[in-house]
Formats: C-alpha cells, structure tokens, sequence
C-alpha cells in the first residue's frame, strides 16, 4: 500500500510540474521511485529533463561505487545527477567506540571516481557544518556542488548559507516548513508568518518556502498528499519584498 502511495506521488509531482525528485538509499523506496520513474519516460518526460539526486549512507563510505550501482540498478537509470554524502560523520560502533567506516577525505575521493566514471553528473553533502565542509574542500579535486540541510525560518543557518555560498556551493533545504512534529506545527502557527501570508494571498507553507528561494536556496518540501504538492509549488508565484525578508529573518 506504502510502494503505491509512493508511486501515486510521483506521478503527481511530475505531473504538476516538479523536475527535482530526492530520494537516498537509506529511505528504501529508489525500487518504487524506478519503477514510477519507467512510468513516467513512457508517458513522454525526457529523462534530460528531471533531476535526480540520490545519497550514500555512512555504512556504504567505504564502497560508494557499489552503493551508486545499487540505486542506479534499483532506479532504472544509468546516472543520477547529484549523489550526496547522506551524513558527514563516518560509520562508527556507538558500543565500542571502533571507527569502522573512512575518514571523509577518502570517501570523497570516491565519489569524485563515480562522478568521472559518469555514474553520477555532480557531488555534494548534506548536514555538513562549516568546517567539516572546509575540511572536504581542502582535499578536493571537484568541490561539493550542493550542501542539504535542514534549514527554514525558524531556523535560518545563514552563517552556512553566506560561508558555503563564498565556495560555488548551493545550499538545498529539507525540512523547509519545518521538520514534521517538531517545528512544522510552530511554524504554521507564527503570527509574522501568517501576517506576511495575508498580505501575498498565499499560505504560511509558501511563504516559508519563498521566503528560502529569495535568499538562494533551493528547496525541497516533502508532501504525500497532492493538494499539498500544488501548494508547495504554487510557492514560486509569491515574491517576498525586502520588509518581508526582515520580519522573517528576525524570527
């Protein structure tokens, strides 16, 4: 029923518009993600024209080649077109203390091997702080393109956004209206946000998501219904003006 759910879903953001579909394989669905994606190439999409990103997990650093084989067998696709680090900490026994995963220098040299091999068209982290992100730089042949974190107005992480940025790096969102049971239903809630939300005709959910777009960074809300997936894209039609931009980074 969930493998459905799933399917359903991506046809639906292919179909209101959505080019960017994010998945890891530690989230255990690229399998049905592939098969939707099969789906999708015979109704017409070109597979030039959606954005595929997928990720390693901390356990796989020391065989990325085989865990970007893994989803790319599992997801129907020859490459992907940006393959994340999921976490920049390395595989480690929390009973033993024994570090049983690589440093993250040599987990990213393999990945700047699989993106010269063609397996995967750029490389980049998620929940990199500054200076783990300075410490791959150091080393690196081929920067990070990309840094995924969490990041919406309740929790801005503009030092990351600015520092980051300085290197060519883009930032992507998760969590961009707040992470589910924790900040989301706060946030919804915020007088300042619904007041701005008011003012454009939209909702706090789009205001949250604008308000990361104005500022550089791509977005990428999660959503399983598809009234919810229109109104997230719906997002890029409300402009925030610079007073806006002030009450929301005052939060």
């Amino acid at each position: 029923e969930e493998d459905k759910l799933i399917e359903n879903i991506v046809h639906a953001v292919v179909d209101v518009g959505y080019r960017h579909i994010d998945t890891a394989s530690l989230y255990m669905n690229e399998e049905i993600i592939g098969k939707a994606l099969a789906q999708c190439f015979e109704k017409g999409i070109n597979r030039e024209d959606l954005f595929i990103t997928t990720k390693v997990w901390r356990t796989d650093f020391g065989d990325v080649e085989g865990s970007i084989k893994g989803s790319l067998e599992k997801l129907g696709l020859e490459y992907v077109d940006l393959l994340l680090i999921h976490w920049t900490v390395t595989d480690v026994d929390w009973e033993t203390y024994e570090i049983k995963g690589p440093s993250m220098y040599e987990t990213w040299k393999q990945f700047e091997k699989v993106k010269e091999d063609g397996l995967t068209k750029s490389i980049g982290v998620s929940n990199a702080n500054n200076m783990i992100f300075v410490d791959i730089c150091a080393g690196a042949t081929h920067r990070p393109v990309v840094n995924q974190i969490e990041t919406n107005p309740f929790f801005a992480q503009q030092k990351v956004v600015d520092f980051q940025g300085k290197f060519g790096t883009k930032i992507t969102a998760y969590a961009p209206i707040g992470a589910a049971g924790f900040t989301a239903s706060d946030l919804l809630k915020d007088e300042t946000l619904a007041e701005i939300a008011t003012k454009h005709n939209a909702t706090v959910a789009q205001v949250a998501l604008a308000w990361n777009m104005k500022r550089g960074v791509i977005v990428i809300p999660k959503s399983m219904t598809k009234e919810r997936i229109q109104e997230n894209f719906d997002a890029l039609n409300v402009d925030l003006d610079e007073e806006d931009m002030e009450k929301i980074n005052a939060l």
